[in-house]
């Protein structure tokens, strides 16, 4: 009780941080964590919290609570948290939180009925544990608003009406658990497509879904980072999910990606690395989300901190001076 007590009046007491960007094109950003942010002091947060909140974003998913090493549903990692979260709400910012994300998760989708069941009922039993936990130390808190699936469905591997009844059947469960764990948040995932399935065959694979799951917030990866499916093509597919969600109310956003990738896979074998996106490519992608009609519910870059704020990334300067001048005001 005094911990809610505290957390209402931070609430009120912590004004939201205006932002110079009131024009910008998105007002959402995920953010990956890694097990090297426990140590970054809280000043060096404070500087980054500011920045992201500075160029209009107001909304992050946190990728993933649970990854490798990292975990931030358990000590120290859930202190760690809760500070991270006021620093979040003092500068006007609202959290999602991600679940598990488990490295072998694309590999593990292409197994036999019953070790993907098995596996994904896994899955499910570790991602409900860490939601309880964060829920019971973090779920008054007042920059805490959502919960994120760290599963990211693909068009490649859940061609086979079997695999899609388990995962229909995950997401389900999934949802339901959580939303009896705290009505008020949503739950968000995020989907791509590489071509492997044509734009009918995902729009079905997605009504499957969305009828086990309605209430899931459905956030779909632009691609253009990666460039696996041209533009046109991906438009078609951004068009039948608008589609679903407009005859059948669904939740929806675009994920507007800000990178240009230069290696890893699916374009080789070495590590991943990837340049800020041009500032005309950039625009090219937020046009074709306006063309859309009635359109996303959210537009979502990934990612603010990465590819817009970091100065290490090649491109960044260049990306963040333009995106300023044409959403910023200088």
């Amino acid at each position: 009780m005094k911990q809610l007590y505290f957390w209402l009046l931070l609430a009120i007491s912590l004004p939201a941080q205006a932002s110079e960007c009131t024009g910008a094109p998105f007002s959402a950003s995920f953010l990956q964590p890694l097990t090297s942010d426990l140590e970054r002091s809280a000043d060096a947060w404070e500087t980054t919290l500011q920045s992201i909140a500075g160029v209009g974003i107001d909304t992050l998913y946190l990728q993933w609570s649970v990854y490798g090493e990292l975990d931030l549903s358990r000590e120290p990692g859930i202190s760690f948290l809760s500070a991270w979260l006021d620093q979040a709400h003092a500068n006007g910012l609202r959290i999602n939180l991600g679940l598990v994300a488990d490295a072998d998760f694309g590999s593990r989708i292409t197994d036999p009925a019953d070790a993907l069941a098995a596996y994904l009922a896994g899955l499910r039993e570790r991602s409900l544990a860490a939601a309880d936990r964060l829920n019971a130390r973090l779920g008054d808190h007042p920059a805490f608003v959502g919960w994120y699936l760290s599963e990211e469905i693909d068009d490649r591997s859940w061609t086979h009406p079997w695999q899609v009844d388990l995962l229909r059947e995950h997401l389900s469960s999934l949802t339901s658990l959580l939303a009896e764990l705290s009505p008020e948040k949503p739950v968000s995932i995020s989907t791509y497509v590489s071509g492997a399935q044509s734009p009918a065959q995902f729009e079905t694979l997605w009504r499957a879904l969305w009828s086990a799951a309605p209430q899931v917030h459905v956030l779909l990866q632009d691609g253009a980072g990666v460039g696996t499916v041209a533009r046109p093509d991906f438009n078609e597919y951004a068009l039948r999910v608008n589609d679903i969600a407009a005859r059948t109310n669904r939740y929806w956003g675009i994920i507007v990606e800000l990178f240009s990738q230069q290696s890893g896979p699916p374009l080789d074998d070495a590590p991943f690395s990837a340049h800020a996106a041009p500032i005309n490519r950039m625009l090219q992608q937020l046009a074709a989300v306006e063309a859309l009609d009635p359109g996303p519910n959210e537009v979502v870059a990934f990612s603010v901190p990465e590819y817009l704020l970091d100065p290490a990334k090649p491109g960044q300067v260049e990306l963040l001076s333009e995106y300023r001048r044409r959403y910023c005001g200088h």
